[in-house]
């Protein structure tokens, strides 16, 4: 790993405050970043910059639409299968794949018919139909 600004391959990790933009909400967290031990400006460095992004869309999840635990249980409740669940609310199974690993955030779409599946769970029958 070098730095994109001066080019210089020593770095070091340290605690970093995020303001992150999430579909227009601010979630704020800290989590470990690389810097640059020249300019101490931020080094890309894909496990921690993946582990940050991750963090937000878990904070995200949490306060705002719907955590991947949840999705996973509606799902299991009625043992149904990433591929037939995905279709019953209208995404693809990569869609519902990716947000049940945290890696991002479904449609605000889908989001709003797991969310009625969550608070009247017979309404599922209805879709699966």
């Amino acid at each position: 790993m070098k730095c994109d600004i001066c080019g210089c391959k020593e770095t070091y990790v340290k605690e970093h405050k995020h303001d992150f933009i999430i579909k227009g909400k601010k979630i704020n967290f800290t989590s470990n970043r690389r810097f640059c031990k020249n300019c101490n400006n931020l080094v890309y460095d894909s496990k921690l910059d993946n582990d940050a992004s991750k963090k937000a869309i878990n904070l995200y999840n949490k306060k705002y639409a719907i955590t991947k635990e949840e999705i996973i249980e509606l799902r299991k409740k009625y043992n149904l299968s990433q591929e037939l669940f995905s279709k019953i609310i209208g995404c693809t199974k990569k869609e519902l794949v990716s947000c049940e690993k945290g890696n991002s955030i479904l449609n605000d779409n889908y989001l709003i018919i797991i969310r009625n599946l969550i608070n009247k769970p017979e309404t599922i029958y209805t879709l699966i139909k």
